[in-house]
């Protein structure tokens, strides 16, 4: 019995000192519960604002790709031609204004590459956006795929020595991970054998016919090695 009165005695006073601190404390809780709810409030506000900001921003991009494989499929010689590649290159600006980084900004850089390279035709500019995608997408297989076509624009603009050192990036940098591995190969010994170096040329082509012997590329590299009497 003696317990149970220690027992509701001891309840009793706790209640009365939780009563009491309620009491006095009163205004301090209140202001806590609607500091709380307002800290909800903000965080519900820029979970809401972010996941529109995202949506607006994924879609920004595919309209940009729509527009890019529109422009692919116009007549070169409409009217309308030139001003779809302006407004395309201006909606690209504008992501890239929004996006310093994530998917965003290597998408968009790696479209743009793709206009100066098949229709706009400059290739110093295709090259810039294609090696701001790989190094954006490194260690993915979209940074190999930039990388081979910062080599071709390169190419295409007269600096072998710059394509070349793309082409051994891809190797340097993904091995034989990545799908574009014997072509770089391929590439980098060809132009070795084009700036006279058949050497090294044979030697990247053994290498490429070693690596992946079931390649096309593999085939054409045991050519060019008969060919260069390396074989």
């Amino acid at each position: 019995m003696k317990d149970k009165k220690k027992e509701t005695l001891s309840s009793d006073r706790l209640s009365a000192k939780t009563e009491g601190f309620l009491s006095s404390n009163k205004k301090s809780i209140l202001i806590i519960c609607v500091l709380v709810v307002v800290i909800v409030a903000v965080i519900a506000v820029i979970s809401i604002v972010t996941s529109s900001s995202s949506e607006a921003t994924a879609t920004a991009v595919y309209n940009l790709e729509s527009e890019y494989n529109s422009i692919r499929n116009m007549d070169e010689t409409s009217a309308d031609y030139a001003t779809a590649g302006q407004a395309f290159v201006a909606d690209a600006e504008a992501i890239l204004a929004e996006n310093s980084d994530g998917y965003a900004y290597l998408k968009t850089n790696y479209l743009l590459g793709l206009y100066y390279y098949n229709i706009a035709a400059d290739w110093a500019q295709a090259q810039a956006c294609f090696e701001t995608a790989a190094n954006a997408a490194a260690g993915t297989y979209m940074g190999s795929l930039a990388l081979m076509n910062a080599a071709a624009s390169a190419e295409n603009n007269g600096d072998q020595d710059t394509a070349l050192a793309y082409y051994n990036q891809v190797w340097d940098d993904y091995g034989r991970d990545a799908a574009e591995s014997p072509k770089a190969l391929f590439n980098a010994a060809r132009i070795y054998e084009a700036q006279g170096d058949i050497e090294l040329a044979s030697a990247t082509y053994s290498q490429l016919a070693d690596e992946f012997q079931g390649s096309e590329y593999a085939a054409l590299a045991r050519a060019r090695n008969i060919v260069l009497g390396a074989e």
